[in-house]
């Protein structure tokens, strides 16, 4: 079972689950603790709640078909459309539904969204997320 205590940057850096459903999974990041040097959100700091998001995301629906919850990002684009200056609402959501690859394993494609407290876009993350499965699977 996922255990988001164990990933140090989220309690660093004020990141938290709020929910989960089978159409989404949402976080919040708080504006404080996580500026820039203009008082706006730090980039690295979003983009470490958006990886975040779409990881959780992918590996509860793993958990939800019975593969294990090894889930890593293979690949990602991120923009950053309109500075943040508030607390953020992260949502992640399946742009497809997953499929096995050839290798095995199983690729999760997950748009994840970072809105402030105005509900305008500051961050889209296209992610690439991998669930890997044991080489005896």
């Amino acid at each position: 079972m996922m255990q988001l205590e164990h990933i140090e940057p989220l309690a660093k850096l004020g990141i938290e689950w709020v929910s989960s459903d089978d159409a989404h999974t949402l976080f919040r990041m708080p504006l404080q603790g996580n500026r820039n040097d203009k008082g706006t959100v730090f980039a690295g700091s979003q983009y470490a709640a958006l990886v975040v998001a779409g990881w959780y995301h992918t590996a509860r629906w793993a958990g939800q078909q019975g593969l294990p919850e090894q889930v890593a990002i293979k690949d990602s684009q991120v923009s950053y459309p309109k500075a943040g200056w508030s607390d953020l609402d992260i949502e992640a959501r399946f742009t497809a539904p997953p499929d096995r690859r050839p290798s095995g394993h199983w690729r999760a494609r997950v748009e994840v969204t970072a809105r402030d407290d105005s509900a305008d876009l500051v961050a889209v993350l296209t992610g690439d997320y991998r669930i890997l499965l044991p080489v005896d699977s």
